[in-house]
C-alpha cells in the first residue's frame, strides 16, 4: 500500500516553525508530502500593519486575492494527487475558500493553524476592537475555516477547547500536535558549547527573545531586572527582538536605568541557537492574557531541546506539556517580584543543572520529531483507510 499523499496548499508562511515541524512529523509518520505554494505574504513585513490602516488592508487583500488566483490556476493536477489537503499557517483565508472543492473531490481538509486570528488581534495584541466590525469578520473567518476542516492539528488540548468553542466544533474532531522543533538546529549537544559573549562571567546570563507582545510580558522581565539590579544581586540579561510593545519596554527599561540590560535586534534561527547556548536562563512568557494560559511558545520547546533551564509562567498548557515534570521553574503571570525570586534560586548552577535535565528528557518524551510523528500516526492510516474505500467505491 502506498503512503497517504498530502498537499500542503495555500498562501502559507513556507519558513515559520510551525509548518516546519508539522511537515517533519507527517513526514516521519510515513506521509509522502508536496506543496502548492504561492509566497503572497512574504513581502509583507509588518503583518500588523492591516489592523491599523484601511490602506494597509485594502493592499493585502489585492496580494492575497492574486495569490488565490494563481493557486486557482494551479490547483487540478495537485489536488488529483492528493489524499488530503493541508491549510498551514497563517491559512483561514485559504480553508475558508478552498475547503468546499478539496471536499467535493473526495480529499480530506486537514487545518493546522496555531492561532486564531480572533485570539491574536482582539484577545491578545488587543489591536482590534472588540465587537467591532473588523472583529466580528475575523471571528467569522476563523469560524468557518474550524467548520471547513475535517481533521484540526492544535498545540495543546487548551487550544483545541477553545477553537471547538469559538466555532462549534466537535472536540473528536481535533488531534494534539505539539509545536516540536528543528531538531537539525535546536539539540542538546548545542548547549553551553560556545564561550561566553559576557566578560562578567559571575553574573547570571538570562536570555528573552520574542515579538514583545501581549503574551510574552517583557515588561515584567524588565522590572524583575530592576528589583535584582536594587538588590546588588548580579544578573546580565540580554532581550533579542522586535514588535508591537518593544518601544514601551525599551522606554521602561531606560526609565529605570537599568545597565544590566542589552537589546538585540530580530536574529535568524541558527543565531538563536548561539545564544540559548550562551545562556543560563532561557526566559518563556510572562504574559497575563488569556491566550498566554493556553499555548506553549517556540522558545520554551527549543530551550528543551536544547536542555537549558527555563523560567516562565504558569499555566494549564504548561503544565500539561510537563505531565509530572518539573520542566521549568513556574511564576504566576505579571509578576516580577516572583520572577526575581526565581532567577535569585537559578543563581544555582545544580538547580539549573535538575531543570535543564528534566525539560530535555520531557522534550525527547513528547515533543521530539519520533514523538510527534505518532502523534499523528494514528490519523493518517485512517486516511489510508479513506482511500481504500473511495477507491473500492470508483471500481464498482
Amino acid at each position: 500500500m502506498r503512503p497517504p499523499r498530502i498537499l500542503r496548499f495555500g498562501l502559507f508562511d513556507a519558513c515559520y516553525p510551525r509548518n516546519r515541524t508539522t511537515a517533519t512529523a507527517l513526514a516521519l509518520a510515513g506521509a509522502e508530502l508536496r506543496d502548492l505554494h504561492i509566497p503572497a505574504l512574504a513581502d509583507v513585513r509588518d503583518r500588523l500593519q492591516p489592523s491599523r490602516d484601511v490602506s494597509a488592508l485594502a493592499r493585502l487583500g489585492i496580494q492575497l486575492l492574486r495569490g488565490e488566483l494563481r493557486l486557482a490556476l494551479a490547483t487540478p493536477r495537485p489536488l488529483a494527487w492528493a489524499d488530503a489537503v493541508l491549510f498551514g499557517y497563517p491559512g483561514q483565508w485559504d480553508a475558508a475558500l478552498w475547503a468546499s472543492l478539496v471536499r467535493l473531490a473526495g480529499r480530506w481538509v486537514i487545518f493546522d493553524p496555531l492561532v486564531t486570528l480572533t485570539e491574536t488581534f482582539v484577545e491578545d495584541r488587543q489591536l482590534v476592537a472588540p465587537g467591532s466590525w473588523q472583529a466580528r469578520w475575523l471571528r467569522l473567518l476563523d469560524q468557518r475555516a474550524l467548520r471547513a476542516a475535517d481533521l484540526i492539528l492544535t498545540d495543546t488540548p487548551q487550544q483545541a477547547a477553545y477553537w471547538a468553542a469559538l466555532a462549534g466544533v466537535p472536540l473528536e474532531r481535533f488531534v494534539v500536535l505539539p509545536v516540536g522543533v528543528d531538531e537539525s538546529l535546536f539539540h542538546s549537544h548545542g548547549h553551553h558549547a560556545v564561550e561566553a559573549r559576557d566578560e562578567a562571567r559571575d553574573r547570571l546570563s538570562v536570555l528573552f527573545y520574542g515579538t514583545y507582545s501581549p503574551l510574552h510580558g517583557a515588561e515584567t522581565i524588565v522590572d524583575a531586572l530592576h528589583r535584582l539590579e536594587r538588590a546588588g544581586e548580579p544578573v546580565s540579561l540580554v532581550m533579542i527582538g522586535s514588535g508591537q510593545l518593544e518601544l514601551a519596554v525599551r522606554g521602561r527599561a531606560a526609565a529605570l536605568g537599568l545597565h544590566a540590560v542589552k537589546f538585540v535586534p530580530w536574529v535568524p534561527e541558527v543565531e538563536l541557537v548561539r545564544w540559548i547556548a550562551w545562556a543560563d536562563v532561557v526566559l518563556g512568557i510572562f504574559g497575563a492574557t488569556a491566550k498566554a494560559a493556553r499555548v506553549v511558545p517556540n522558545k520554551v520547546y527549543q530551550a528543551m531541546a536544547m536542555g537549558a533551564a527555563i523560567v516562565t509562567r504558569d499555566s494549564p498548557a504548561i503544565r500539561w506539556l510537563a505531565g509530572q515534570e518539573e520542566i521549568a521553574r513556574l511564576v504566576p503571570p505579571a509578576d516580577p517580584d516572583a520572577l526575581a525570586q526565581a532567577l535569585r534560586e537559578l543563581q544555582r548552577p545544580e538547580r539549573r543543572a535538575m531543570l535543564a535535565a528534566v525539560a530535555r528528557a520531557r522534550y525527547e518524551a513528547v515533543a521530539s520529531d519520533r514523538a510527534r510523528a505518532s502523534c499523528v500516526r494514528r490519523f493518517l492510516e485512517d486516511l489510508s483507510l479513506a482511500r481504500s474505500r473511495r477507491r473500492r467505491k470508483a471500481n464498482r
